[in-house]
């Protein structure tokens, strides 16, 4: 099987990438979506599967370190129960590409896997100010990348865009740059840069990953940043009863806006049931969207950033349910 790895950022659109590619081969392939979250509460993996893509969900973990164990378990049984033609590999917004390509490049996988794609996702509204502040993460992630899609190109001047691509190209000069808007690409561009990116084995990522941390655990080498990554933390729930649009668009507001509930809210998305339909909203790169989506198992929430205040935040989110604002 083929193994796409579509990493990058909190909020830069991988799960908008990965639902683009499961409606242009979904058809024609088998594939599986493996998804790893940041917070305890799964949502991405329910969106996907609620597109009608088979999806397997790790949530409350990273694959590169706390849950490799599990990962490489979970890519085992993909392989064997499944045996798909094509897993996407969907990472949290903080993982180290480097540990993930050790796993799929172990030897337990050298007769099951037979290409591994790092594919990056950058938000290009965000991705100067993100890079000063993370240097050394951002280089680990463009280095190791065979393609990377600078997306949301759609919200920026497009010198802008071209200055990125230089800064991108800088840190990894033969890594294909291609500039897509909201996560959608020329699928013939795609392939091309696939097929011609060069192959990075977990020995070569190794070197050039210039790791903090480095020890061996369960058998892998572990290659991350500080235990608590970037300083990021999560809040998560899940509702049963019903909620109100009106409040539910003043807290994304407030997310946004506001430091009330917490310092630097980077992501935050939930699916609610609103009356007698279900909606998705999300909070990413300053800006927040409604859509309604066909069906969902529950409402839920996640919130990721630094300092939460979660009691507060708890508080606020009841005042949303039906009944309750008044």
């Amino acid at each position: 099987m083929i193994a796409d790895i579509v990493f990058g950022f909190l909020g830069s659109g991988k799960t908008t990438v990965i639902a683009n590619i499961l409606r242009e081969w979904g058809q024609d392939e088998k594939i599986v979506v493996l998804v790893n979250e940041f917070g305890e509460v799964g949502i991405d993996g329910e969106l996907l599967a609620s597109q009608g893509a088979e999806t397997v969900e790790m949530p409350a973990g990273c694959i590169c370190c706390t849950l490799q164990v599990d990962f490489r378990r979970q890519m085992l049984e993909i392989s064997e129960t499944i045996n798909p033609q094509r897993v996407i590999i969907e990472p949290t917004g903080v993982a180290q590409i480097t540990q993930i390509m050790y796993i799929v490049n172990a030897e337990l996988f050298q007769d099951r896997i037979e290409e591994v794609h790092n594919i990056l996702i950058t938000d290009a509204t965000n991705f100067m100010d993100f890079y000063k502040r993370n240097r050394h993460f951002v280089e680990s992630q463009v280095g190791n990348a065979q393609v990377v899609l600078l997306n949301k190109c759609d919200r920026i001047k497009k010198i802008k865009a071209e200055v990125i691509k230089e800064a991108i190209l800088a840190i990894n000069p033969q890594v294909p740059v291609i500039l897509t808007e909201f996560g959608a690409v020329d699928w013939e561009e795609y392939k091309s840069a696939l097929s011609a990116a060069p192959y990075l084995s977990a020995a070569y990522e190794a070197e050039t990953a210039s790791p903090t941390e480095e020890v061996e655990e369960m058998g892998f080498i572990h290659i991350h940043e500080d235990e608590d990554t970037l300083g990021y933390e999560s809040f998560g729930c899940t509702y049963e009863l019903s909620f109100e649009q009106q409040e539910l668009e003043k807290l994304f507001q407030d997310l946004l806006n506001s430091n009330l509930l917490g310092d630097e809210i980077v992501r935050a998305k939930g699916i609610f049931r609103v009356d007698n339909k279900w909606v998705v909203g999300q909070l990413a790169s300053g800006e927040v969207s409604w859509q309604e989506v066909k069906s969902a198992q529950k409402s839920k929430i996640s919130i990721i950033g630094r300092n939460l205040k979660k009691e507060l935040i708890g508080t606020a989110v009841n005042r949303c349910l039906a009944g309750m604002s008044g």
